[in-house]
């Protein structure tokens, strides 16, 4: 067997001593006033199983006794800060973080600067930040993982694959290739070449072209090895998936079952919100509307954000007609193409404002179009997030009706 080596305190003490030992640098902006603040769960079943927390002994060991034990799964942390002045149009607003991230990427930058969600908050906008279920702070179905287990120490191999779920994960490395830069020399790997970011000399596209300059990101690469430290598995992959009648495929994977049925209990519980969804929460964000509709609570939602994710509504079971008092907002940055996707449910739904036939506005913000060079996928951690923010909290601010005193 390895053996694996622990660091004492003191060695980490010294070790973290450079990082730790300057002065305390401050994150937010400034300050601001909570009137409420918390966490709490929404949503979840119960589940019974002998699985809960023993899995089976490995071969020629025995058993240890396993008794039938309940736990809670599918349930969606959800924290928030309420400011003591509310800033028109008054709604709150729900931020949802995207595949291999928590909630996390939405608080702080990598290199300790404000979020989006202290943010809004001291721009007077009640925020409420979440945990995909199956996701960090939410949790995940462990019983899976130990029925497979113990499937597989009984020899029944074929069983246990079947059972076992695929936990993927978007590495340190693809994160870079996706949204940062590129890897050379062409057909190395991470072990042997080298990573250089989009706009550098070494860019193999060059300085592109005047019309679409490469730029170097605006994510903090200095802090890069920071920013790696936030992904972690997509486990909802332990929970189960459903099905939807009117979607595109029928067949749901648990991402988008449980984390969109979970939205949906909270904008209700909210009584209306604005929902910000980024990346493999986009497509969530439309579940969340057509549960909503099917509960005849579609009104709730008080606008839609979809921040480079998907747009589509024909896989949400959706169509231009459950927007018409909906406001819908796509966003993209610099190194994304343009998704026919957004841009048809976008024209679809003024398609129908300008027949007279709905009254919400959607647009979809191309903000390399609007000379905003450099904006990455994880805009949200840009060193010009804020700026962003403003774009979303002006829209907010110029499409959402306002909410009734309280």
């Amino acid at each position: 067997m390895p053996r694996i080596q622990f660091v004492t305190a003191a060695l980490l003490a010294v070790a973290v001593l450079p990082a730790y030992g300057q002065a305390h640098k401050r994150f937010t902006g400034g300050p601001v006033t909570i009137e409420d603040q918390g966490s709490f769960f929404v949503g979840g079943v119960t589940k019974v199983s002998e699985y809960a927390a023993v899995p089976g002994a490995p071969p020629g060991q025995p058993t240890p006794p396993r008794t039938q034990q309940q736990i809670t799964i599918g349930q969606m942390y959800v924290q928030f800060q309420i400011p003591a002045r509310i800033a028109a149009p008054g709604w709150p607003v729900i931020m949802v973080h995207g595949s291999t991230h928590t909630g996390a990427a939405l608080e702080s930058t990598p290199d300790e600067r404000e979020g989006w969600y202290p943010y809004f908050v001291r721009k007077g906008v009640a925020t409420y930040v979440v945990d995909q279920s199956g996701r960090g702070r939410s949790g995940f179905d462990q019983s899976v993982l130990n029925e497979a287990e113990a499937l597989l120490n009984a020899g029944n191999r074929d069983a246990a694959v079947a059972l076992l779920p695929t936990l993927q994960r978007i590495t340190d490395t693809g994160a870079y290739l996706a949204w940062f830069g590129h890897l050379l020399p062409a057909g190395s790997t991470i072990a042997t070449g080298t990573l250089v970011p989009h706009g550098s000399p070494e860019d193999p596209q060059g300085k592109g072209t005047a019309d679409e300059p490469h730029v170097a990101p605006l994510f903090p690469m200095a802090a890069v090895d920071e920013y790696y430290k936030q992904l972690v598995p997509n486990a909802e992959a332990t929970l189960p998936g459903s099905t939807c009648e009117t979607c595109m495929p029928q067949a749901l994977p648990p991402a988008n079952t449980w984390t969109p049925q979970n939205l949906a209990l909270l904008v209700e519980r909210l009584g209306g919100a604005i929902v910000a969804t980024h990346s493999q929460s986009g497509i969530m964000g439309h579940h969340m509307i057509r549960i909503l509709k099917e509960r005849g609570r579609a009104d709730l939602v008080k606008g839609l954000i979809t921040i480079e994710g998907g747009c589509s509504f024909a896989q949400s079971g959706l169509t231009a007609v459950d927007f018409d008092a909906i406001p819908y907002l796509a966003i993209k940055g610099d190194y994304t193409a343009t998704s026919a996707q957004c841009q048809e449910s976008v024209d679809g739904i003024n398609a129908r404002r300008a027949q007279g036939q709905g009254t919400a506005k959607a647009e979809y913000m191309k903000l390399d179009e609007m000379g905003m060079l450099g904006v990455t996928h994880m805009m949200m951690l840009d060193s010009n997030n804020l700026e962003i923010a403003d774009l979303m909290l002006e829209w907010a601010g110029k499409n959402v009706p306002r909410a009734p005193r309280r």
